[in-house]
């Protein structure tokens, strides 16, 4: 029996307690090491080229993305598979054009996450269904709407942080009515009505950044 050697990245002690306890059930599963950081799982898998790399996505030192795609730009061949906390569409498209090879939220049941592993080990792909139903309801919506320039992204984002019309201007160097107009565009497009719409928007797309 093959034994898949995984390397785990996840900035939280007791998270990676856990998992470690759950995956090494499986005796064709060995976690060789830990990481706490993205530039640490970087520096790791340089080290111990590991089968899998386990990958959160919110950590200091250069979050999971970055990691990942240093790790594939070194090891093509790699596969990262993302166990995190946030399952919005944005960060799994990031995740995916980063080349993961799977996405899974960490409130997925452990027989799911083995299996995952397991599919991923042997070249397949695997989305969790919390992860395909994000993305289904997002082609669906998108199916729907027109979608958003870069500035008008821009703005909408700096709108859900509580920026007004003449914070925006500055911060961009726009006027404020070039800002009201994309506001405009941004309520006609996204069918909304309201700043707090917009926000509310901005905030299930996963394009508000996360602390």
């Amino acid at each position: 029996m093959r034994t898949t050697k995984i390397l785990l990245a996840d900035d939280h002690t007791l998270i990676r307690e856990c998992l470690i306890a759950m995956l090494e059930k499986s005796p064709e599963l060995e976690v060789v090491a830990q990481a706490a950081s993205g530039m640490e799982a970087v520096r790791l898998t340089y080290d111990l080229q590991p089968d899998i790399v386990l990958m959160d996505l919110m950590m200091p030192d250069g979050n999971g993305i970055e990691a990942s795609r240093c790790i594939l730009s070194a090891f093509p061949e790699m596969k990262v598979l993302i166990l995190s906390m946030y399952g919005d569409a944005r960060s799994v498209r990031q995740a995916l054009d980063a080349g993961a090879r799977g996405f899974l939220v960490k409130s997925s049941p452990s027989d799911e996450i083995i299996e995952a592993i397991r599919i991923v080990s042997d070249n397949g792909f695997y989305l969790s269904s919390h992860v395909q139903g994000v993305l289904e309801h997002e082609l669906a919506s998108a199916a729907g709407r027109l979608p958003l320039t870069s500035r008008e992204e821009e703005v909408l984002v700096l709108m859900a942080q509580g920026r007004n019309s003449r914070e925006i201007a500055v911060l961009l160097q726009i006027s404020p009515k070039t800002v009201e107009t994309h506001r405009m565009h941004l309520m006609k497009k996204l069918n909304l009505t309201s700043i707090a719409g917009l926000t509310k928007y901005a905030i299930r797309e996963g394009l508000l950044p996360l602390d």
